[in-house]
C-alpha cells in the first residue's frame, strides 16, 4: 500500500511540474489534455501573477468611448446605418441562442440587461474555448441577444486554462503589461486575471509582435487569457461597455457565423513584427506595394 501511495504521489508531483512548464512555455502536449481540468484549474497561479501586474507603471488605461460610436462608423453603409440584414439572415440558420444571467421571459429567452443608467448593453459575447472562436450577438426586436453580429478567431488557454462561466467585462487598457514580461494592446478584463488582449508584444511597441504566437490564433495557446488580432481586441475595447456579459463555453459547433481565419505571417518577412490588422498608419502591411512585394517573395 505504501509503495502504491508513494508511486501515486510521485506521479502527481511530476505531472504538476510538467503542467506548469507546459503552460509557462506554451507547450502543446496532446497527452496532457487527458488530465486537463474543465474549469481551468491549472491557470489559478497564473491569474494571481497576472493580477499582480495591475499596478504596473507600464499599463495605460483606456478611456470608455461613447457606446457604439466607433462601431457605427465602421459598419455603416450608404444610409449611415449599420448593415444588419446579413446578420439577421445568418440568425435563421443554425442559431445558438446566447444564454444570459438575470430574468427570463415566458418563451425561455434571456432578457436584455441594463447598466446603472438604465441603458441596455448593445452586445453579448460568447467564447467557444473548444473551437477558439468568438461570436458577438446583438438584440432582436424582442430585446433578446439572438442575432449573431460578428465572429472572431482567438486563442484561449492551453489545457482549458480559460475557465468556463458567465462574467462581465471591466477595466480596459490601451497597453497592458502581461505575465512573462510581454505586453498586450487593447486589453479588456473578463474576470480576475483573464483578459481579452492582442497577441503579445516583446516591448510596448507596435512593431515587436510575437509572430509565432500570432500564427497560433485559432488554437489553444495562452496561459488563460483570450488572444485576438489587434483589430478585434480594439473593437471589443471600443464598442463593448464595462458590464457587457461574456460567456465562456465549449462546443464542437463554432457558432452561427463559423470560425474566421487569420492570415499567417511569414517569419522571414521584414514586416513580421506587425499585426496585419493593426490600424496604425505606420503599419507596413497597410501599404499595397509592401503587400504585393511580400506576396511575390512568398511565391518565389
Amino acid at each position: 500500500m505504501r509503495i502504491f501511495v508513494g508511486t501515486a504521489t510521485a506521479f502527481l508531483c511530476v505531472l504538476t511540474l510538467l503542467e506548469f512548464a507546459a503552460l509557462r512555455f506554451e507547450w502543446n502536449i496532446p497527452a496532457l489534455h487527458a488530465f486537463s481540468s474543465g474549469d481551468g484549474f491549472w491557470s489559478e497561479g497564473y491569474q494571481r501573477e497576472e493580477l499582480a501586474l495591475d499596478d504596473s507603471t507600464e499599463n495605460e488605461i483606456l478611456e470608455e468611448p461613447d457606446p457604439g460610436e466607433a462601431d457605427v462608423q465602421q459598419d455603416a453603409g450608404e444610409s449611415g446605418q449599420p448593415d444588419v440584414q446579413q446578420r439577421e439572415e445568418s440568425s435563421a440558420d443554425g442559431l445558438q441562442t446566447a444564454g444570459k444571467p438575470g430574468e427570463t421571459e415566458e418563451n425561455g429567452q434571456p432578457e436584455a440587461v441594463e447598466d446603472e443608467e438604465g441603458e441596455e448593453f448593445p452586445y453579448y459575447i460568447r467564447i467557444n474555448r473548444q473551437q477558439n472562436c468568438i461570436t458577438v450577438y446583438t438584440m432582436d426586436a424582442a430585446g433578446d441577444y439572438t442575432v449573431p453580429y460578428k465572429a472572431m478567431i482567438c486563442s484561449t488557454g492551453l489545457y482549458n486554462a480559460t475557465p468556463r462561466g458567465v462574467y462581465q467585462i471591466s477595466t480596459k487598457y490601451r497597453w497592458r503589461e502581461l505575465y512573462g514580461h510581454v505586453y498586450g494592446q487593447y486589453a479588456t478584463r473578463i474576470h480576475g486575471g483573464i483578459l481579452f488582449h492582442s497577441v503579445p508584444y516583446y516591448r510596448k511597441a507596435e512593431d515587436t509582435l510575437c509572430t509565432d504566437k500570432y500564427n497560433k490564433l485559432g488554437e489553444q495557446a495562452s496561459m488563460g487569457c483570450v488572444r485576438l488580432t489587434v483589430e478585434d481586441a480594439k473593437w471589443i475595447a471600443e464598442n463593448c461597455p464595462e458590464g457587457t456579459t461574456v460567456e465562456i463555453y465549449e462546443d464542437a459547433n463554432p457558432g452561427p457565423l463559423g470560425k474566421p481565419e487569420a492570415a499567417k505571417i511569414d517569419t522571414g518577412s521584414p514586416n513580421k513584427g506587425w499585426d496585419p490588422t493593426d490600424p496604425s498608419e505606420e503599419n507596413p502591411w497597410r501599404d499595397p506595394q509592401t503587400q504585393e512585394a511580400d506576396g511575390q517573395r512568398e511565391m518565389n
